[in-house]
């Protein structure tokens, strides 16, 4: 089994539908015999797993996350079931995503699977732009994503009023009024009041867990469209942050995932929602085009090849959101479409940049039987 179906996909991003999430949460059959603090973590991955279960239907329609899981656990349906790309290397994020998982004992991978995917679902259906914001673990990133967010609503023609920016901090773990909300969304009411005590009691009783700082717990940002659960909305993680910037892209982090994440933002607002790479390839032109236009970022050169580079760590070798050189180049003809036009000012409309690059896609991505693609499965 790959490295990443055992640690990444348990930790950067809940399973893609209910039933996956509840297998992968499921209890060990020796919990019974377990030590007290292994107890408490098998009970509160059940807590977790009935909770999937119990939200409406409907509630993680359209969720995208920045990274997936790569490759599917045993057992569970995905596009990535092909499986790896020959020649190709997961970009340096989720490379150092593993290694930081790859430290982790059962136990310790046990607990921040319960808890980031407990934590997802505060920040989706639970918080609200309405309450201050603090971006990353100490609020350095706050500045930049207001004013990130503030010229993505201006910038681009979809109806923006109600796309939320808010962060997503694993310390919000350690508040039982936010678990007991958070539970309330899908676990019977008799049970809530347990399962948040046990939530923060886990969170301190296993030292890993850093008190929700562990970056692991929310090493991602997703986009969530309108009718899914805590409707429009762009989730930002100061474990996304935090790697990212020690990768040495803290001078575009910001701007570009927010950038990326609006994107997805246009595409559901036109119902676009592709079963293949352009799915998370788009976002990355639609971010580049912003970061590159003279009304978005105006950033030069330099920064949108930095851009780039970013787009290219979190590429992956699964068939799942692009390989890193895939995302590269997606991220590059956006920063393209802005710098070449004509009229330097004008914006395209969304519709248009969709239906532009969905033409120009299967040029970065070529289909499994086109000579290209069989001759890269055969070098």
């Amino acid at each position: 089994m790959h490295n990443r179906t055992r640690l990444l996909g348990r930790t950067l991003a809940a399973a893609g539908t209910v039933a996956a999430l509840a297998a992968a949460l499921a209890v060990p059959a020796s919990a019974a015999t377990a030590s007290t603090v292994e107890q408490d973590v098998a009970q509160l991955n059940q807590y977790v797993g009935d909770l999937y279960q119990g939200l409406p239907e409907g509630a993680l329609r359209g969720v995208d996350p920045l990274i997936a899981s790569p490759v599917p656990q045993t057992g569970h349906q995905s596009q990535t079931a092909a499986g790896p790309i020959p020649g190709c290397t997961d970009g340096s994020l989720l490379t150092y995503a593993d290694k930081l998982a790859s430290k982790l004992t059962p136990l310790e991978n046990d607990a921040l699977s319960a808890l980031s995917g407990l934590s997802q679902l505060y920040i989706q259906g639970v918080a609200s732009d309405q309450d201050p914001q603090v971006f990353g673990t100490d609020g350095q990133y706050s500045p930049r994503a207001a004013s990130t967010i503030a010229k993505l609503r201006g910038f681009w023609d979809i109806e923006s009023w109600n796309v939320q920016l808010v962060a997503w901090k694993g310390t919000d773990l350690g508040s039982q009024a936010k678990m007991t909300q958070t539970f309330a969304l899908g676990l019977a009411p008799a049970r809530v009041a347990a399962a948040a005590a046990l939530a923060t009691k886990v969170l301190s009783e296993v030292p890993a867990m850093q008190g929700g700082r562990n970056p692991l717990i929310t090493l991602n940002a997703y986009s969530a469209p309108a009718g899914s659960l805590g409707g429009k909305r762009v989730m930002l993680g100061d474990g996304l942050l935090d790697v990212v910037g020690q990768l040495g892209f803290d001078s575009v982090s910001v701007e570009a995932v927010i950038g990326h994440e609006y994107g997805h933002q246009l595409d559901f607002a036109h119902d676009n929602y592709p079963g293949n790479e352009s799915g998370e390839m788009g976002p990355d032109a639609y971010g580049g085009y912003f970061i590159a236009h003279a009304k978005g970022d105006a950033w030069d050169a330099r920064a949108q090849q930095e851009v780039t580079y970013l787009d290219a760590s979190i590429g992956d070798c699964y068939h799942s959101h692009g390989t890193p050189d895939q995302r590269k180049a997606a991220g590059a003809w956006g920063e393209k479409q802005a710098t070449s036009q004509g009229n330097p000012n004008r914006i395209i409309p969304s519709a248009t940049m969709i239906a532009h690059f969905q033409k120009e896609y299967p040029k970065l991505v070529p289909p499994a039987t086109s000579p290209a693609a069989v001759a890269a499965a055969h070098g």
